[in-house]
């Protein structure tokens, strides 16, 4: 593209319409990279207002030319009078102007041919016209199946390419492996000024998505081969389809996503018919969704920040033997009180390592972590000690404990300098993964940090932070995150026709524990009884003891609504008759441990699970949470992380029969299971369920 002027106009395309099936959950990443890394870009609108925005499309080596009515340059951006004037398209239009031109600017730049735009405006200081213009420009946008960042962003930034970021680009934003997905332009900024401890892939801040959102965006840096972690700020999730999908496309690829979401305190829990409704919130259905694929979650910008640090570079942290040096006998303590809290250790050197130690440094302790200070020259000392370290080949990660700061002397800086050498040349010969932890979340000096980016060695601010970062990827990259493995097929034939005809609600005990009994939940026998003399018949045939409580719906124990071991007919009698009714007799269960598994269909994710400790005080205690649809791998690692191996197999038939119900029948609105029984032998079995019908009928997006 050429900032020459031309008189010639190409003719305007035919329109292109997306494909009439695909549908809008779809995975949109057209047009991306050109966004993010154009060949060629016009910004329209430029202007001596905007200085930074103009400085950054010169970004790079693309050609870039700007649109002004008058004016042939613009803080040395050449430009024309207007898009027609371009010989050809360019591939990327930034639409830097007000409401009342901008959709005109649009069908201007997609009369040649272009299919990629920044939109940085159109938010409140569009006044009264923002929201017309922004209907207006969508409408355009669809037509020609083009792709917007924006509208009401900061842009997109790539350190080596054009950016069409409103903002101050510092030199420190290097290239490297980490993508930030951002609906907040603070934020995505913030990422900006971080300094040079890691490099970015690209940073975008996605603004109101008009037709290509974060979940485009995380797809998109799941194919980058650039790209080895995802940093996802999230406000809102507005097409939960596609995100999930984008989530599936990013662990397939291998790579982690780190997710924070603001907005979470939860509304007021509804009044549910059943016990998962009222533990099952809507920041609880997300949290379950991110960890039923994989992603981390974290709290707050500083622990993304790290958690970030922690996977930017090539040799990932895996396993939890730490190899350590520190620069005092309280920071190897307060390391050690860390490293045990996020389950990392410290394995004695081999006595050979020691050995050799003692003859070169006899005044060095040569327990892990070894303090070099003060026993030796502190560049040979320090470097002597974590080539030894490398050297026992015993250690998953090798890290530095030093209060690494710009503010530093000079002598204490160029002996940390060479902590962060050696590391690096450790890493390298050993292949094993390399860390700073400081003292403290000051800066360290910028050379220093930029060294460390280039030689692979993660600088991580504090002790505690940087160990929990250290420790969460490495769980993650030894495979903790999503299971690959198929979904099973519904086990329930016939179930969702046989409740057409009911009335939204609850089930009774009785109804619903019929249910779950056929697709595959084990019951302790139960029968039912229309009067005192059925019910005494009904425990002769269980055998006594028997428990006698109403066939009502829900939280019968509360209400008095169950009698246990019941040993005679006369007990079972006057229960029955106390009772009134119509009565389910049960067959006494021995005590065990009591279990809760269940289901609440969420408005916005679909069936979302709860196993934990069951019982009256369910809601007292905080299940594990996650979504379907489920498979064995996913419910082993979900029974894993309750702490109720003992009970895997009975367990995992539970929930995978709750799940296939769930999906078969999408009337059903919650599942109790509360509570399953648990023997000492292994063995459980359930002796009380609840289902609710909804009036919804329609199947949930992820079902089979």
């Amino acid at each position: 593209m050429s900032s020459a002027q031309s008189t010639a106009r190409p003719a305007t395309p035919p329109r292109a319409q997306p494909p009439t099936d695909a549908p809008r959950d779809a995975l949109r990443t057209s047009g991306l990279r050109a966004i993010l890394a154009p060949r060629s870009v016009a910004l329209v609108g430029a202007s001596r207002r905007n200085l930074e925005l103009v400085a950054n499309v010169r970004r790079g080596t693309a050609e870039a030319v700007g649109i002004h009515p008058s004016n042939s340059e613009v803080a040395g951006l050449p430009c024309v009078p207007s898009l027609s004037a371009l010989p050809a398209p360019p591939e990327l239009a930034v639409l830097a102007v007000g409401p009342a031109t901008i959709a005109a600017s649009m069908r201007d730049a997609l009369a040649l041919g272009v299919r990629s735009f920044v939109v940085p405006g159109l938010g409140v200081e569009s006044g009264a016209d923002g929201p017309a213009a922004v209907r207006e420009l969508h409408r355009i946008a669809e037509d020609f199946a083009a792709a917007v960042l924006g509208p009401n962003c900061m842009g997109s930034a790539s350190p080596d390419s054009p950016s069409a970021w409103l903002g101050t680009i510092p030199a420190s934003f290097l290239p490297g492996p980490v993508a930030i997905v951002s609906q907040s332009g603070s934020i995505a900024d913030a990422f900006l000024a971080l300094g040079p401890r890691y490099g970015f892939s690209g940073v975008v801040s996605c603004g109101a998505e008009l037709n290509r959102d974060a979940a485009d965006w995380v797809a998109h840096f799941a194919a980058d081969p650039t790209t080895r972690v995802i940093g996802l700020f999230l406000e809102t999730v507005r097409r939960p389809h596609a995100f999930r999908q984008a989530l599936r496309v990013a662990a397939e690829a291998g790579k982690p996503v780190v997710c924070l979401k603001i907005g979470r305190s939860e509304q007021a829990h509804r009044a549910a018919l059943a016990h998962t409704g009222a533990i099952v919130g809507s920041h609880a259905a997300f949290s379950a969704v991110l960890r039923s694929h994989g992603v981390l979650q974290v709290d707050d910008l500083p622990e993304m920040i790290e958690l970030l640090g922690a996977f930017s570079t090539a040799r990932r942290p895996t396993g939890g033997r730490i190899g350590a040096v520190t620069e005092s006998g309280a920071e190897a303590a307060l390391l050690g009180d860390h490293a045990e809290r996020n389950g990392l250790t410290f394995p004695a050197l081999p006595e050979s390592i020691q050995r050799r130690l003692r003859a070169d440094h006899p005044l060095l302790p040569t327990s892990n972590p070894l303090d070099p200070w003060a026993i030796a020259e502190p560049v040979a000392a320090f470097s002597a000690a974590i080539e030894a370290l490398a050297d026992a080949g015993v250690y998953d990660l090798l890290i530095g404990q030093v209060d690494l700061s710009c503010h530093r002397g000079e002598t204490e800086q160029t002996w940390c300098g060479a902590v962060v050498r050696a590391l690096a040349d450790a890493g390298r010969r050993t292949n094993t993964f390399t860390a700073v932890t400081t003292v403290h979340h000051t800066d360290p000096p910028e050379a220093l940090a930029r060294y460390a980016a280039e030689h692979d060695v993660c600088l991580l601010k504090g002790i505690g932070s940087g160990l929990t970062a250290i420790a969460r990827a490495a769980t993650w990259s030894a495979g903790a995150g999503l299971p690959k493995a198929a979904v099973p097929p519904p086990r329930t034939a016939g179930i969702a026709g046989g409740l057409a005809g009911l009335p939204a609600g609850p089930l009774s005990e009785f109804d619903s524990s019929a249910l779950l009994e056929r697709t595959g939940v084990a019951f302790a026998r139960r029968l039912l009884a229309e009067s005192p003399d059925d019910a005494v018949e009904a425990a002769r045939t269980l055998g006594f003891p028997v428990v006698v409580k109403t066939d009502g719906p829900a939280h019968k124990a509360r209400a008095g609504g169950v009698m246990l071991n019941l040993n005679g007919p006369e007990a079972v009698s006057d229960a029955a008759t106390r009772l009134a009714g119509r009565v389910l007799v049960a067959e006494q269960v021995a005590p065990g441990l009591e279990v809760f598994c269940g289901m609440v269909r969420d408005p916005v994710w679909g069936p979302v699970y709860a196993l934990g400790r069951g019982g009256t005080q369910v809601e007292s205690t905080t299940p594990v949470t996650f979504v379907g649809p489920l498979t064995p791998e996913l419910v082993r690692l979900v029974i894993s992380r309750a702490g109720l191996e003992t009970w895997q197999s009975p367990l995992a038939e539970a929930l995978l029969a709750m799940d296939a119900l769930a999906r078969g029948a999408p009337r059903i609105g919650e599942i109790d299971i509360n509570p399953v029984v648990c023997a000492p032998d292994g063995t459980a079995r359930a002796v009380d369920a609840l289902i609710v019908l909804t009036t919804d009928t329609s199947p949930d997006e992820d079902s089979p």
